[in-house]
């Protein structure tokens, strides 16, 4: 038997492991709610977001999770609207509680782009206003180290959650992004999208600064003794851009952020989070040197199976099952549903039985449950092959919660 770090390790590393591991993309709004744990604790407390997360794994038997830096934040709850204050009590922004947990700043003077401490959370700021607007600004903007986020305290939450997971799960450690993903947080999503076509040069310079963000923040996971990193960019799929944008904008910087960690590390293993239609460029996201290409997200307009089509043996593939599902099937359709992705991607090894994209917060527990059910029942290898189920009867019953 696999402990789940070596099941994942090994599937990410296009081997054959003794069976599919199984990674949903669990955010902390699903996981508070999965572990009842107060949605403003986990907002308020950095350790209490890394705990729900590291729970909820543990909570539905899954062979892994992300972790997640939060900041420290102070709140104030006002008729079901939820602030962030500052030291002095002052409101400095409105939390989005349905969406990500993002403060959206009332003055985006607050934002600092030389203050590393808010560089290092910058995603949980965005604001109105862009705040970058030139080639000055890039260059002002302050990248933390990895001996920074030390600093923060996040290496000694980290290795808390390292020891409790002990064998029990595995721990991914995450590089945010360094493409188009990174300019949205600076430039705003229109405007990034704008970018494209009118401000080339200031895209390419935001995305080199990504690059110098994502693998210090990945390096630090590195040293922690993490060997999976997660790389997303949500908006650099082909439902929203074009594919000779993708290549011109995307692949390169994606590419020098891949080959820098694998040079820093030569068993670490990278995977993309990139949901949306990612089919037109399978081969090119193959030559960036990822390790495993996700989520493969059906609502992109295609299976895992057409995917592992395209890429055959050249690389190791996660996701496929439809986030909707989670919240609107039956664990028996959930069971289903995932089954097909196992067959279609992971007869040979190589796949990770994930969700298309992050589980909606209002996810049932025993359709997470039924990921693992499916990967149990058909997911098993032998001989270097998926074994064919003992028993075929689909009215066998689904493990309860």
């Amino acid at each position: 038997m696999f402990t789940p770090a070596q099941r994942l390790y090994t599937a990410l590393s296009n081997g054959v492991p003794d069976r599919v591991p199984v990674v949903p993309k669990i955010f902390v709004d699903s996981a508070a709610r999965l572990t009842g744990t107060p949605l403003l604790e986990v907002i308020q407390d950095p350790l209490t977001a890394l705990h729900v997360v590291l729970d909820a794994g543990l909570l539905t038997h899954v062979d892994a999770v992300r972790q997640f830096h939060f900041p420290q934040r102070r709140i104030e709850k006002k008729d079901n609207r939820v602030f962030e204050v500052d030291a002095q009590g002052r409101r400095i922004g409105e939390i989005d509680i349905q969406g990500g947990l993002t403060t959206r700043l009332h003055d985006p003077s607050e934002f600092h782009l030389e203050d590393t401490w808010r560089m290092a959370y910058m995603q949980y700021w965005p604001a109105e206003e862009p705040y970058v607007k030139n080639l000055d600004d890039v260059k002002r903007m302050s990248i933390p180290k990895r001996a920074f986020y030390e600093e923060l305290g996040c290496g000694d939450r980290a290795r808390d959650m390292i020891r409790r997971a002990g064998d029990r799960i595995a721990v991914i450690g995450d590089a945010i992004s360094a493409t188009l993903c990174f300019c949205v947080y600076f430039r705003g999503y229109q405007r990034s999208l704008f970018d494209l076509i009118e401000e080339p040069e200031l895209l390419h310079a935001l995305m080199e600064k990504g690059v110098e963000y994502a693998t210090e923040r990945a390096k630090f996971s590195i040293d922690l003794g993490i060997k999976v990193i997660r790389l997303n960019d949500s908006t650099g799929n082909m439902s929203v851009i074009s594919p000779s944008h993708w290549r011109q904008f995307i692949f390169p910087h994606m590419k020098e952020v891949c080959d820098e960690l694998h040079r820093y590390d030569p068993e670490v293993r990278i995977y993309s989070h990139i949901c949306g239609n990612v089919y037109p460029v399978i081969d090119d996201l193959i030559a960036t040197g990822l390790d495993c290409i996700g989520p493969m997200d059906p609502l992109g307009r295609f299976t895992a199976k057409q995917i592992r089509e395209r890429a055959g043996d050249r690389i190791a593939l996660m996701g496929g099952v439809n986030t909707l599902s989670f919240l609107a099937e039956d664990p028996q359709q959930v069971i289903d549903e995932a089954r097909s992705c196992i067959e279609g991607a992971g007869q040979n090894g190589g796949y990770v039985l994930g969700s298309g994209c992050m589980v909606p917060p209002g996810s049932k527990k025993e359709n997470l449950i039924a990921l693992v059910t499916a990967a149990k029942r058909y997911g098993v290898y032998q001989d270097g092959h998926l074994a064919q189920p003992e028993n075929q009867d689909e009215q066998k019953p689904v493990p309860s919660a």
